[in-house]
């Protein structure tokens, strides 16, 4: 939790960026779940027979939709700026740090395992800035927001429909132990993959420079 909100940190000179982003979310999964409502109203004129109500829900819907479609991609925009903002302040960060260490640390460093620290892993970090804290409460919301009008609704058939909640987030929990480990594994390829690359390509002059190349 300490290095999640450390994390956290760097959104504070973007704070206004994460709440229209995360407003936009929110009027967007309002929207989604607003829709499937507004059709269960058109069904229900259509049952009725009403052919003049039809038409207004109609174009409610589609509203709905548009205002959806709208509010999604700006949201989608805001986030970007605020991720690829968020990267530029680490990659600095990092360089600053690099440029503080003494030349013992790099002689104990892979050049390729600090390119991929400041490369892939910082790639991850922006994409859970900037998107996925969004994505966090853009599912939460339409979970409580769905679930509130379903039992509304019909409150046994929404605790039906709801019933596999509870395994759903155990097999999620489980899943997420047992594939860190790999991801971190998979992360250290990458960095040894990045490490044997930049020591091939820097090391072709020396080659050269010897003659040593195979004939």
């Amino acid at each position: 939790m300490d290095t999640f909100w450390r994390l956290l940190g760097f959104l504070r000179p973007y704070r206004r960026g994460v709440a229209l982003s995360t407003a936009f979310a929110v009027s967007a999964m309002v929207m989604t779940v607003t829709i499937p409502w507004l059709i269960g109203r058109s069904v229900d004129v259509i049952q009725r027979g009403d052919e003049s109500a039809l038409l207004p829900l109609a174009l409610v819907v589609l509203a709905a939709g548009v205002l959806r479609l709208v509010l999604s991609v700006a949201r989608r925009l805001i986030a970007g700026r605020v991720s690829l903002g968020v990267e530029y302040d680490l990659r600095n960060n990092i360089y600053r740090h690099l440029q503080s260490l003494e030349i013992a640390f790099f002689d104990q460093q892979q050049s390729g395992q600090l390119m991929s620290r400041a490369t892939a892993d910082l790639q991850g970090i922006r994409f859970f800035l900037g998107y996925g804290l969004v994505f966090l409460v853009q599912e939460l919301l339409t979970i409580v927001l769905a679930g509130a009008i379903m039992f509304i609704i019909n409150p046994a058939l929404a605790a039906l429909a709801l019933s596999p909640a509870p395994l759903i987030v155990l097999i999620a929990r489980q899943y997420g132990r047992h594939a860190r480990p790999s991801l971190q594994l998979v992360q250290q390829r990458v960095a040894e993959v990045a490490a044997g690359a930049e020591e091939t390509i820097s090391g072709i002059r020396v080659v050269k420079a010897f003659a040593r190349e195979p004939l």
